[in-house]
């Protein structure tokens, strides 16, 4: 951390009624110009401004929101797509001011909304598919049920005993119609967003926590889940994201293993030169981010919840 670790302390501490006071100051930008540390975003969903609010609120960013910060984001970065960035890390070349531009988990709502956006602005992104889950019904954490019951116990009970297997946690009909921006795109929509430029990467087959798997369900879903993925789109899945961030080594070696060249997982920060490519750190942006928070966790100035 560039500013020191003090001041990073006094941040974290602080939270979000730092932020605009970081922002005063110029700390972002300080950080931004001296620390040779490339960013990494991870958005899940964009939805059209105004639509009615639901499921997971913390995954569906409103549109105006969304292009507000990658409008100031190509005005404060150089964005370049993520095989490039990859590139970068491994050859140990100079990441200051450098970013990335990440989607989990393959919502139509990224390709009706973020796109359009996107391709306006000449800014490149991947965008990471699970290849059967939530297809149908939607993903399980957005259903009404689970958000209302969003215990921090009853999530690592959800993640570890149950594996984060959909058909274990929301067993039986899915309930709540979702619209459709908040269900996983159509593979029609994915091919025309693979032939417009979008780069796709894997997500896995369904989507489980894969630390708490056996070693032949870890491989169905790191090395089927590719090959079902390109089959579906024609586009070859260099690149593996960690479903939920959840990873250890044993999961490391595995997607090291089935030849992807990079892993993504959760874990917030910036990357370095000659960081470890499969186990490169994002931002996970929150749909409800303010602006300055969002400039402050950018420059590698994150609260202690992100």
């Amino acid at each position: 951390m560039i500013l020191g670790e003090r001041t990073a302390h006094a941040i974290r501490l602080a939270g979000p009624l730092c932020y605009r006071a970081v922002r005063a100051l110029g700390l972002p930008a300080i950080n931004r110009r001296l620390n040779d540390a490339g960013l990494i975003l991870c958005y899940h969903n964009v939805v059209a401004s105004g639509s009615r609010t639901v499921g997971d609120p913390g995954l569906h960013m409103p549109r105006e929101r969304f292009e507000q910060q990658i409008r100031w984001l190509a005005a404060h970065y150089t964005v370049i797509g993520l095989d490039e960035f990859v590139a970068r890390v491994s050859a140990g070349k100079p990441l200051r001011a450098v970013a990335a531009l990440t989607f989990d988990d393959a919502y139509a709502g990224v390709f009706d909304h973020a796109v359009p956006v996107l391709q306006s602005l000449g800014v490149p992104a991947t965008v990471f598919v699970v290849a059967t889950a939530g297809r149908q019904a939607g993903f399980w954490w957005d259903q009404k049920r689970i958000v209302e019951s969003s215990d921090p116990t009853l999530r690592r009970e959800r993640l570890n005993t149950l594996r984060g297997d959909e058909t274990a946690i929301v067993p039986g009909p899915a309930g709540e119609d979702l619209p459709a921006s908040h269900r996983p795109a159509e593979w029609d929509t994915v091919r025309a967003a693979c032939r417009s430029g979008i780069t796709i990467g894997a997500h896995t087959v369904t989507h489980r926590s894969l630390p708490t798997l056996s070693d032949a369900e870890l491989e169905f879903e790191v090395v089927t889940g590719r090959t079902m993925i390109e089959r579906a789109t024609g586009a070859r899945a260099d690149f593996f994201a960690y479903p939920y961030g959840l990873w250890d080594y044993r999961v490391r070696s595995r997607v090291r293993l089935a030849g992807y060249r990079a892993g993504l997982t959760l874990n917030p920060g910036l990357n370095r030169p000659f960081a470890d490519p499969c186990s490169l750190r994002r931002l996970n942006v929150p749909a409800g981010i303010s602006t300055a928070a969002f400039e402050a966790w950018a420059a590698g100035l994150t609260s202690r919840h992100s």
